[in-house]
Parts: structure tokens; sequence; C-alpha cells
């Protein structure tokens, strides 16, 4: 076996074996299989990279074409102590400069390769003519050692809890806050990760080729020797991966963007009411308000709903107003869309205002709307403008036209509350979640807290923010993930998980109006790029780590940061109707948090019966819109497809539903609550 081979195959057993650790939730063995496969082939390319160069000043020093092994340990073990003695000098802490990160990273990685090179040198020269099975007796060694020195038995992921709470579930005798648990079959994963492995290096062989081709194309038109046009067939090899995947991810997008952009059977009749986007007196096109637009336009409370309800003998319509991405071709000319309707509705007028920023595929939080509306008996508005119809994950460049579009708003919106009487004016919320907590946080960049109260935002409620928003570092600034924070600045808290704002005393809890919520285990607000080149502060020293992040685990350069990628894809899975605590679902704790911060009045009975209505209707809705589809399918597919609707309303109910049963379930979560679409 070559020896750059062999010190890959360690490397690789390595990277295999500490990627088993738990991370923020719990894993399948499908996403397992990717991590293992993708950390331990990444591994090989740069341990058998790191080798070779070794070797190469090893040959140098000792004047041969093939490096002795005396010389091979000593360049090793004077990498070696190079690597440690700055990986030492250098520790960890929270909140260091990107170039000290950096230089430890480049260190460790040194003293990393140095040990698995001399490692190699070793099982090479004992094994006298056995160097394939010495070398993987090592690599089988070397994973071992790297999985039992993690002491794996008292690991556990950040969403595991020590006792049942509501919403939590149960899985192999362990409670969990998350909405399924999953397991890995270490076996199947392993097969499955192989492959992965061996597909992933087949790719960098790839690469490798497409140069090497490029390279001898360009002596044929240029002349000399390939050697000579390396750079530019590195450079042209590159081009072709990244337009293969760039040409990739626009079909993917426009894929999506057709399925965001449809309005579904079940939402295709506009509104009738004057007070909601989409009625006759809007004047908008109902069919360009897109899927997510008309499904919380179509979901807007009726007044008989809000009343049956809160207990109360009458209550008022309450406002909904969106502008769709499809409703205009410019930023401006959208806000200015929203701006008409907030006009045409008088929605100023009502005793409060929320604007929501929706997330990335333009969804709008109806447990958090509907409590709003519920709260407020009718009398107030809604708002939203839409920057994308793409999930989150590919909406991210989106961000900038979403906090433009936002800011347009809430300064026409200043403008016309500055022309009302003080006494006239509605009290002002803010709302945002996942990536429309960045969207609309970010408009307060550079400002602090002053811009919030600038701004005449009278509270806020965000839910999830990603670790990207720069707006939210700037508040935390430089305190620790090791303590439970204090309110402040201003009126502004920043908990680390529910536990820390649960735990406020109630006189503190008072002063929160600007409140910025996350789960402990929630991956977006942990997941970056910079995970990938640097140790994050929730995986700093384990006694010191907050609630929600992973007990035991290590952090590992490139495979943390795609094992909070698989996360972020398990983080919302949910149950309608039934509402857990943990990963990205806030459902269970946003009635009480907007009831809190936003300072709007309800009694515990109330709460409670909002609480169940909350969770009727969300089964319901999905369940009238799943039948809506499947029923609109071609004949010769309906019937399947709306077998498919009783399944899965089966498996949300934990009982057998037929068709009587379902339409019963859909009007008894809807009648209530408003009418029946």
């Amino acid at each position: 076996m070559d020896h750059a081979a062999g010190a890959g195959l360690i490397g690789a057993a390595f990277a295999a074996a500490r990627s088993y650790q738990p991370n923020l939730l719990t894993r399948a063995s499908r996403d397992q299989a990717i991590i293992t496969g993708v950390t331990s082939a990444g591994a090989y390319g740069v341990f058998s990279a790191g080798d070779a160069l070794l070797g190469a000043i090893a040959s140098r020093i000792s004047r041969t074409e093939e490096a002795s092994s005396p010389a091979r340990l000593a360049v090793a073990g004077a990498a070696g102590a190079v690597g440690a003695g700055a990986a030492l000098a250098l520790a960890w802490r929270e909140h260091e400069s990107s170039r000290r990160a950096v230089i430890r990273l480049a260190a460790q990685t040194l003293g990393a390769v140095a040990a698995a090179s001399a490692l190699t040198t070793v099982a090479n020269g004992r094994a006298q003519g056995m160097s394939r099975t010495a070398t993987l007796a090592a690599a089988a060694a070397v994973g071992v050692g790297s999985w039992a020195s993690l002491r794996p038995w008292d690991q556990r992921p950040g969403s595991a809890i020590d006792a049942p709470m509501p919403g939590s579930i149960e899985s192999n005798g362990q409670y969990f806050l998350e909405d399924r648990a999953r397991t890995v079959s270490p076996a199947q994963s392993a097969g499955i990760g192989v492959g992965v492995a061996a597909a992933t290096y087949g790719v960098a062989h790839l690469e490798s080729a497409l140069t090497g081709a490029a390279s001898r194309a360009a002596t044929v038109l240029l002349g000399g020797e390939p050697q000579d046009h390396r750079m530019l067939g590195r450079m042209t090899s590159a081009a072709l991966t990244v337009g293969t995947v760039w040409f990739a991810v626009a079909k993917v997008s426009a894929l999506l963007s057709k399925g965001g952009g449809a309005v579904e059977p079940g939402m295709r009749t506009p509104p009738t009411v004057p007070e909601i986007t989409g009625c006759p007196e809007s004047g908008v096109d109902w069919m360009k308000v897109t899927r997510e637009g008309a499904r919380w336009l179509g979901m807007t409370l009726q007044p008989e709903g809000i009343a049956s309800v809160m207990g109360v003998d009458q209550a008022m319509q309450p406002i909904r107003v969106y502008a769709s991405l499809d409703m205009a071709s410019t930023d401006e000319e959208r806000a200015r869309m929203l701006l008409a309707e907030i006009d045409r509705t008088h929605a100023l007028e009502r005793k409060a205002f929320a604007l929501f920023s929706p997330t990335g595929s333009g969804y709008v939080n109806y447990v958090a709307c509907e409590t709003f509306e519920y709260l407020m008996l009718g009398d107030c508005a809604s708002a939203a403008i839409q920057y994308s119809v793409l999930p989150s994950a590919l909406s991210l460049t989106r961000v900038p036209t979403g906090t433009a579009q936002t800011e347009m708003v809430m300064r026409g919106i200043a403008e016309r509350l500055l022309r009302m009487p003080e006494r006239r004016r509605p009290k002002v919320f803010l709302f945002g979640e996942s990536l429309g907590s960045q969207v609309s946080q970010e408009m307060f960049r550079g400002t602090g807290i002053m811009g919030l109260s600038g701004t005449g935002i009278d509270a806020a409620l965000w839910i999830g923010t990603p670790a990207a928003t720069q707006w939210r570092r700037e508040l935390w600034g430089t305190r620790t993930v090791a303590d439970a924070p204090e309110v402040g600045p201003g009126a502004a808290y920043l908990p680390r998980s529910l536990v820390d704002w649960r735990a406020l005393p109630a006189a503190e809890r008072k002063k929160v109006r600007y409140l910025l919520l996350m789960n402990g285990d929630d991956p977006i607000p942990k997941f970056g790029a910079e995970v990938a080149w640097r140790k994050p502060a929730w995986l700093g020293p384990d006694a010191s780590r907050p609630i929600g992040s992973p007990r035991g685990t290590r952090w590992l350069p490139g495979m943390t940061v795609l094992t909070t990628f698989f996360d972020m894809q398990n983080a919302l899975v949910p149950t309608p109707g039934i509402f857990s605590e943990g990963g990205h679902d806030y459902r269970d704790v946003l009635p009480q948090a907007l009831r809190e911060t936003w300072g709007l009045r309800a009694t515990d009975e109330q709460m409670a019966r909002v609480n169940a209505a909350l969770r009727s209707r969300e089964l319901a809705w999905e369940l009238y819109r799943d039948w809506a589809a499947a029923s609109d399918k071609p004949a010769d597919k309906r019937a399947e497809a709306e077998a498919k609707v009783l399944k899965k309303a089966s498996e949300y109910t934990g009982s057998t539903v037929d068709e009587g049963r379902l339409q019963q379930l859909i009007s008894e979560g809807l009648q209530p609550q408003g009418s029946v679409p």
C-alpha cells in the first residue's frame, strides 16, 4: 500500500469513528451514513496529501527518490512537535479572533497528519512485506481508539432530557424534546457510508482527471508541458464543477419555485371580506398571492370564531394584508403595494398592528398570528411582505432583499403614525421566525437597541434567529454562553434556551419587550460556515455548555458543520395538532411568549381555550388542504392519493381515520373557530 494512502486510511478511520458523536438532535441511519462517508473521504484526502508533502520533505533530507523510514520519522516528529506546541499555545477561547482559530486549526491538522504519517511508517517498517495488513490493522486500532476515547456511553444529544416533559417523546428508555426520535443502525450506516465515501473520493479523482485533461489540452493550444498549465487546468476543472453544481441548484430552485408560487387546490377561492388582501376591493389577482400567501390570508379568523373561543359576546374581523413576490417586479413596488393595502383596510386604526416577517418560503407562523387575533378580540391588523418562495436554505441570498423591503414598509408605517394623533396610534409589534428573524433584525444593524424604539416598535418577538444575524451578535457582545444572561441591553432579552427565559424572576420578565427566543437544541441559531473551521462557543468545555448542547461531543472541522446541517433538516417535522418543544418548533411556547412580551390581556382560562383551538385548527387545515389536493388528482390517481391522506390522518391522531372521520375532524376544527372553507 502506498505510504500516503496508508496515512489517508488512518485519517479516514479516525474521522469515521468520530462521526458517530451525537450532536443537537437525533439522526437516522441514512444521515449517519452520509456524514460518515463524506467526512472519512475528506479526511482521507487531507491526510494522504499531507503525508505526501511530509514525504517529499523527507526525501530531500535523505537525498533519495523514496524517503527513508528514519527521515520520515524525523520529519513527522518535528512536524508533530510544531503542530502540538502551536495548538497548545493557542488554546481555544470564546470570542477569539478568526486568525487565532485558523492558525490553531492548521497546527492541529499538522499534528494529526504527522501522527498518522509516523504510525504508517512504523507499521510499514515492522511489517516486513505485509505493509498493507499492518496499515489496515493500524487504521482499525486508530478507529477503535478514537471511538473509545470519546466515552460514547457518557454522550447524549442536546435534545435528550432527564425526565419526560409535555411534548417530549420516549425512545429506548430516553426522553427527547423532538417531534420524532431517530435511531442509527451502525451496520446499515457503515455499509452505506462506505459507498458514500467511495463516491465522494471518486468525485475528487474525477476533478483531478479533469484538471489533467485540461492541462494536456492547453499544451496543444499554448505549447509547453502539461505541468506548466496545471493552474489553468485546475481553474478549468473548478469552473466545470461549479457550473454543474450551479445548474443543478438552478433546476432545483425552479422546481421548488413552481410549487411555492402556485396556489393549492383547496385555497383557490379568494376571500370575500374587505379586510383581507385578495378580496374584490383589493384588486389583487388571487392566483399571484403564492402558496403561503393564500394559506395565511385564507386562514384568517372570523369574528364569530374569536368570540366563541374567548367567551365574549362579539369580536371584530381581523385585518390581514400581504404582498407576495409575484405581485410586483421590484422591492419598492412590493412595499408600496403592502402600504396601499394597509391604507385601504385602515389597518393602523386598529388597537394593534403587527408586521410579520415570513420565512424563506413566505410562510407566516399561524400560531403567532392567530394568538394575536384571539387575544385582541379581532381589533388588530397583521401584515407581511414576501421576499422568496423557496425554502429558507435556498433563500439565504434573498436576506438583503427581505430586509430592504421590510425597512421600506416600516418607514412608511412610521410616517403614517407621525401624522396621526398620539392617542389614536396603535401598538406596533414585530414578529420574525427563522430566516424571517434575520430579515427583520438586520434593519437595526449598527443601531443596537436604539433602532427598535426609534422606529416606533412597542414590542417584538423573534424565534430561531439564524447564527449569521449580525444584529443579534451586536446585542450579545462579549457575554459567555456558559452563564445565563441578564435582561438587556434595554428591554431586550437574549436567552440561550427556553429554560433561561422561564427561569427569569417575574419582575425581570415584565421588563422584556424585545425577546429573541431560541430552543437550546435548535440548530438554526447554531449553524454557520465558520463551524467548519472553528469550534463554536456551544461546543466549549463540557461543564460550561448551555442547555441543549450535546454532552461529550468534540468539535471536528468539516464534520461538525455537516452534522449540524443534518440537524437542521431534522429540526422541524411537526405533527399537525401536536405542539412540542424542541429543535426549531416553537408552537407550544408561542402563545404565552406573545401574551407576555406584547402585553396582551387574557385570563388563564381563555389561554387554555386558545391553545386548544390552535391545535384543532392546525390539524383541520392540514387535513383540509391535503384532502383537497388529493381530490383534485386525475380520476385514475385520486383513490391512491386519498388513501395516503387517510393514512397520514391516522398517524396524526393515533387512531384509524376513514373519510367520514376525516370530514368530522375538519368540521370540528374549523367550525367553532370560523366557517369551514
